[in-house]
């Protein structure tokens, strides 16, 4: 059983490394509310984007030199907060790769990537 949970791991991991082969993070995020584009911005070292709804809700998303990470939220479980930042140096590690995800306040703030090798299509 053991191994077989290693495996599988494993092939998700190599499935994972070569999805992202040939991108790099570009200097730009890009905001999601519920399913929608709501803004995408520059990477601004220490600039706050603040997203607030119509029914109160409100997340304020820190950029950094290379990345950023939500710095506040209104949501009670402040798991968006405790994801940490998304970097140039660790989206390919993270488990939600370029994603910040505020899952109450249907928030979605990514780090763009684009492909920079001609042989790999964009996924």
């Amino acid at each position: 059983m053991i191994a077989c949970l290693a495996l599988a791991a494993a092939a998700v991991l190599l499935v994972y490394t070569l999805q992202n082969r040939g991108k790099t993070a570009k200097q730009e995020i890009a905001i999601y509310v519920d399913g929608q584009l709501y803004a995408t911005s520059p990477l601004v070292p220490g600039q706050d984007l603040t997203v607030a709804q119509e029914n109160g809700s409100v997340n304020v998303i820190r950029m950094t030199e290379n990345g950023f990470f939500m710095q506040s939220s209104t949501c009670q479980n402040q798991d968006c907060i405790y994801q940490g930042a998304v970097t140039h140096e660790n989206w390919r590690m993270r488990l939600l790769g370029t994603h910040v995800i505020c899952l109450p306040n249907r928030v979605d703030v990514m780090l763009l990537v684009q492909n920079t090798d001609a042989d790999v299509p964009d996924v």
